[in-house]
């Protein structure tokens, strides 16, 4: 068998920024680095409070920090888009992940107050119109909108990766951001759902089955990484989870948890 670090190298792991130690961005990286890890994964509330950090992070990336992705928890209304999906290409980011969990938390026009959309309703034809916008938008600066199907008690439409697949049909141009701790909860083989939606994944998230950091839980981390490398990913996956402990001691065992599983 084959696994992680066959299919997703060491270089290619990353980790949530608000996970690593440091009160700058440098000082994350160099955390980060000594942990094992080969990029921070961004985050983000708002483009007001990111657009405060951008001078900063734009040196930092200069400088040889890695920002391979951005998380977009609350996404921007469509009239914010542009300004937005810029600053995350200069960063030299390559995945911009959504959460899709109901249809206040994506870009929709300011004016529409939809109701958790069902498939077919008018207020999910709202969900994906701002989602193409928003998927049109990333591709013209060369990075990838991922979709991160999330579980049912943190809301709707999308829950499996199945569903996701299907909105990123429906897009044209996404993809899917495959979250473990999300599978484990509403995947009943989640080995095999990673490798059915293998084609269309472009981010990974890795939290153990109790939320907490990789190997703190029960996830089978040797067969969702085999799974990942008969899919053929290449793509990049970041830890993004809470810890069970100091993130000097947790961070680190983390990342032997993730090479010892996929040896």
């Amino acid at each position: 068998m084959t696994g992680l670090m066959s299919a997703m190298p060491q270089w290619k792991i990353a980790c949530q920024e608000q996970l690593l130690p440091g009160a700058s961005i440098e000082q994350k990286w160099e955390f980060a680095q000594s942990a094992g890890f080969a990029g921070i994964a961004l985050r983000t509330r708002g483009g007001e409070a990111f657009e405060t950090r951008r001078a900063g992070l734009e040196r930092a990336a200069g400088h040889g920090v890695v920002l391979p992705s951005v998380r977009l928890d609350v996404p921007p209304h469509v009239g914010d888009v542009d300004r937005q999906v810029s600053s995350f290409a200069a960063l030299g980011a390559l995945a911009v992940v959504v959460p899709v969990s109901d249809a206040r938390r994506v870009p929709l026009p300011r004016s529409s107050t939809p109701d958790t959309p069902d498939h077919g309703s008018p207020a999910h034809g709202l969900l994906t119109d701002g989602l193409r916008r928003l998927a049109e938008r990333t591709a013209r600066e060369g990075l990838s909108l991922c979709l991160q199907p999330v579980n049912r008690y943190e809301g709707q439409p999308v829950n499996t990766l199945e569903q996701g697949v299907e909105l990123c049909r429906a897009l044209g141009s996404a993809r899917v951001a495959a979250g473990t701790f999300h599978m484990n909860i509403e995947e009943a083989d989640p080995a095999g759902a990673l490798l059915a939606a293998g084609p269309w994944l472009g981010h990974v998230e890795l939290a153990d089955s109790n939320g907490l950091e990789p190997g703190a839980g029960h996830v089978d981390w040797p067969s969702l990484f085999a799974a990942l490398d008969a899919a053929g990913y290449e793509g990049w996956a970041s830890v993004a989870c809470r810890l069970s402990g100091p993130a000097d001691s947790a961070l680190p065992a983390a990342v032997g948890v993730l090479r010892q599983a996929g040896g």
